[in-house]
């Protein structure tokens, strides 16, 4: 029996804790490149923050740290195990030839005393080390998705079914009708564990909770309803206050909603494997990044009254986009490099309008490898409502938001914000960072544009001046944003062009504006409209027009009139030491 004890110490255990922390220590380091890797692209994907990353990379070094010294500690283990063994051949080997040689006994009686003194000995040591090889064991081998210590994980496995306290009750009853075996100790402690077994089994009945979307069994409905007539009625006071609050809730308006179809429901359901709040998250991140403002939260709900695998979204009760997704699909797009075409069903990628294909999952591979860009549902989803949130930007930017950023900076820039609202309310600063947005211009450096506006705003409380004095203080940041390989690429007029423009230039309610009749207008677009063409057919987006700082803003409300999708800049806007390259320059000889 002892013999059997220690090779179980030794080769089950012992040499099985050994080899799981080795290979839980080699997959952890070998693991730690790509899991930093991926700390990496979620940082600059904007999904988390430096203190998040930092946290994690943090983690990641102490799990190495972790394991190795695990893999370590496993060796002593073996180590000690080996030990006893070592120890125990010693004692024998010693006690026998001390037992012939010195104490003058036979062989026989020697072998026999100091074999059986040796055992008692090795048993001693034999099973410490026992009982430390198995704890090793349960902890390396250890794997439990809770964030519970080990004695609370145990206790919940042990304890979470019923039904194995049961099993265990009842072998230990049978056993203690065994003959030779303790019947008294064995029946109670199997009495012990079946009493806690019917408990456990009768909590769980009792306090079982039933999914609403699934019908009731009869005899379940008919014990509902008995319960449901004996709760206490509530007043007619307390029911007219219930629909007043109701009514209430429907008046409240929501700044930002995504209405979803039945089928697309899972999308937003964590339980059903979906990520859509997460991304809708992510999106949020990116927006108060790359934008300086954190937008409002999106309410999803379901909505009947749409196909089921429709979704429209909606600023302020208005829809503003809307599309068509198959959730079990992906949409495969034309990147550009496509070598050969794929089987699918058209459709339109709803956020820029390009020609599609709905593919099933098992395709995916093979349209990648064929040149196509495949994106999940959720990300077809999440992308069209990122670019609805830039282009109604300075709609999603509120008062109260205004005030809290400006409470914000005022943390660690008192005086400057003192000095802007004793000349400026917060309407004036709202309508001067809608202004900035309209145009996609960050409001990340609100320093600057509040010191800005308090240097202006005495002098006048026109929006346009302001907001043009703003731009141009905001230079580098501007020529950053359009910046392609660390150049500009202009469109400009010539000179002449340029010089009509201003002479046509009038003061009208204390602001200059471009006063030019139809046919000039006309002109001035399609030229302009045939320049940028040949720019976007080079590749090159998106399409800079700088011209004088008077005429910036008059230019910019034509185009933006006629659709025309180009970005209008002044010299003032431009960061001097920024290397640019003229591409072209527009001339109009009906002005």
């Amino acid at each position: 029996d002892f013999t059997i004890l220690v090779l179980i110490n030794f080769m089950v255990i012992t040499k099985g804790s050994t080899r799981v922390a080795e290979v839980a220590a080699r997959f952890t380091l070998d693991a730690m490149p790509g899991k930093q890797m991926a700390i990496d692209a979620d940082l600059n994907a904007g999904l988390i923050d430096e203190k998040t990353a930092r946290e994690r990379r943090e983690s990641i070094i102490q799990d190495a740290n972790f394991y190795g010294a695990m893999d370590g500690s496993s060796k002593f283990v073996k180590g000690d195990a080996v030990a006893g063994i070592i120890i125990t051949i010693i004692n024998i080997i010693g006690g026998f030839l001390i037992g012939v040689f010195q104490n003058d006994l036979d062989m026989a009686t020697s072998a026999q005393t100091y074999t059986i003194l040796t055992i008692g000995d090795g048993l001693v040591s034999q099973l410490p080390a026992l009982i430390t090889s198995t704890a090793t064991g349960i902890i390396i081998t250890r794997a439990s998705k809770e964030e519970t210590n080990f004695a609370e994980g145990a206790i919940n496995q042990l304890l979470n079914e019923h039904k194995t306290l049961l099993i265990v009750g009842f072998i230990l009853i049978i056993f203690a009708l065994v003959p030779g075996l303790p019947t008294f100790s064995l029946g109670f402690v199997g009495l012990i564990f079946l009493s806690i077994g019917y408990l456990m089994k009768q909590t769980k009945e009792g306090n079982m909770v039933f999914n609403l979307a699934k019908p009731l069994p009869k005899a379940q409905k008919e014990e509902s309803e008995s319960a449901h007539k004996k709760a206490p009625r509530k007043s007619s006071e307390e029911i007219r206050k219930e629909e007043e609050s109701a009514l209430e809730d429907i008046l409240k308006l929501e700044i930002l909603e995504l209405d979803l179809g039945y089928q697309l429901i899972k999308l937003a359901d964590p339980n059903q494997g979906g990520d859509l709040l997460e991304r809708i998250r992510s999106m949020r991140r990116k927006i108060a990044q790359d934008f300086g403002f954190l937008m409002p939260q999106v309410r999803i709900r379901d909505n009947l009254h749409l196909n089921p695998n429709h979704y429209q979204i909606q600023l302020k009760g208005v829809d503003i986009g809307k599309g068509e997704i198959y959730p079990d699909k992906f949409l495969a797009m034309d990147s550009g490099l496509v070598t050969d075409e794929i089987e699918g069903m058209p459709t339109k990628e709803p956020a820029f309008g390009l020609d599609a294909l709905w593919i099933d999952p098992e395709r995916k591979e093979d349209a990648i490898i064929k040149g196509y860009t495949a994106v999940d549902p959720a990300t077809v989803i999440s992308t069209h409502m990122s670019e609805l949130v830039k282009k109604y930007a300075e709609e999603l930017l509120t008062r109260q938001e205004v005030q809290n950023l400006v409470d914000k900076l005022k943390q660690d820039y008192p005086v400057v914000v003192e000095d802007c609202l004793a000349v400026a309310n917060i309407g004036l600063i709202q309508k001067v960072l809608k202004a900035l947005l309209h145009e996609s211009i960050p409001i990340k450096d609100l320093l600057t544009i509040l010191e800005t506006i308090s240097d202006i705003a005495e002098v006048t409380k026109n929006i346009d001046i302001i907001v043009e004095q703003v731009r141009a203080r905001l230079s580098r940041a501007i020529t950053k944003l359009y910046k392609d390989n660390d150049q500009l690429r202009l469109l400009t007029f010539s000179t002449a062009t340029e010089q009509k423009l201003l002479d046509a230039l009038k003061q009208r309610e204390g602001v200059r504006d471009l006063m030019l009749n139809i046919g000039q207008i006309n002109a001035l677009v399609q030229t302009t409209t045939d320049e940028a063409q040949k720019l976007l057919s080079r590749g090159i987006a998106p399409v800079i027009l700088i011209v004088d700082p008077l005429l910036r803003k008059s230019l910019a409300d034509i185009f933006e009139k006629f659709g025309l999708d180009i970005v209008v800049l002044s010299h003032a806007e431009i960061d001097p030491s920024a290397s640019f390259e003229v591409m072209g320059s527009i001339e109009i000889e009906e002005l």
